[in-house]
């Protein structure tokens, strides 16, 4: 061998190993997505501790279906005026659209937890992030096996999502506890479009079209609000605990990336 060739094997040899081997299907990039990019983006100077001293989260590590991934997040204390979570913000590393939602909590819940769906769209971290009415920020990561939730077709008709958009259901759920909270359940009809799925009949991608804002009051009193993007799932459902101490209404206002907006009225027996 020439020194050229010699030359020029030494130079691929340590392209090589400064590369390192390639990681196998299903691992983890190599590249530090939070560390690198999201969280200088969003927390910015902020010390973040990682750990489940104000709140956990549970999902699964295979999703069934990358389209509708549950999520439940619970606090590990109640809301008081003195501490309370006042923000919680979702965080899907891999996804087109990392933050898939901000929830504003208010004391008035009782207590912080929360449930929802996501649409994941390739082996990720998910992090929910807490931020105390002191300040501090405390986060909690899960690694979900998942793939193409973000361009995953309908699961219903466009048509008929489209023509029932809008419409809403609250239940309450379970009994009501010693603290005097329930758990409440909001249920949206929406199609929740993220902008990479195809129409089927024309083959033309779909212009986003999702829920941007939803505003939870109890006798008109905010309690909660979720400000979300493309990674919740096709009709949002959102599960939050409310402390009812009298006989009164749960009213929802919802409004869209298109201007679009909607409010219900539901009663809740005290």
């Amino acid at each position: 061998m020439n020194i050229r060739h010699s030359t020029l094997a030494l130079v691929a040899a340590l392209l090589l190993g400064a590369a390192g081997p390639a990681p196998a299907a299903g691992e983890q990039t190599p590249v530090d997505v939070w560390q690198t990019f999201l969280q200088p983006k969003y927390f910015k100077g902020r010390p973040i501790v990682e750990d489940k001293t104000v709140i956990d989260m549970k999902t699964p590590y295979r999703s069934e279906d990358a389209a509708f991934t549950p999520v439940t997040i619970k606090a590990q204390f109640a809301q008081t005026p003195a501490r309370y979570i006042e923000r919680i913000y979702v965080i899907v590393d891999n996804n087109p659209e990392p933050l898939a939602g901000t929830f504003t909590m208010t004391p008035d819940m009782g207590r912080a937890d929360l449930a929802l769906r996501l649409r994941i769209d390739n082996y990720t971290n998910v992090r929910a992030i807490a931020v105390l009415n002191t300040g501090e920020h405390h986060m909690v990561t899960n690694f979900v096996k998942a793939q193409g939730g973000c361009s995953a077709p309908l699961g219903s008709d466009f048509a008929k999502a489209m023509d029932r958009m809008g419409t809403m259901n609250f239940r309450t759920v379970g009994e009501r506890n010693a603290d005097n909270t329930i758990v409440g359940q909001l249920m949206l009809s929406h199609p929740n479009v993220t902008g990479m799925q195809k129409d089927q009949k024309t083959q033309l991608i779909r212009p986003a079209h999702y829920v941007k804002a939803v505003k939870l009051y109890f006798n008109d009193k905010l309690i909660m609000t979720a400000e979300t993007g493309i990674s919740i799932s096709e009709d949002p459902s959102f599960r939050f605990f409310f402390r009812p101490e009298q006989t009164g209404e749960i009213r929802a206002d919802v409004t869209d990336s298109k201007g679009m907006s909607w409010s219900h009225r539901f009663k809740v027996d005290a």
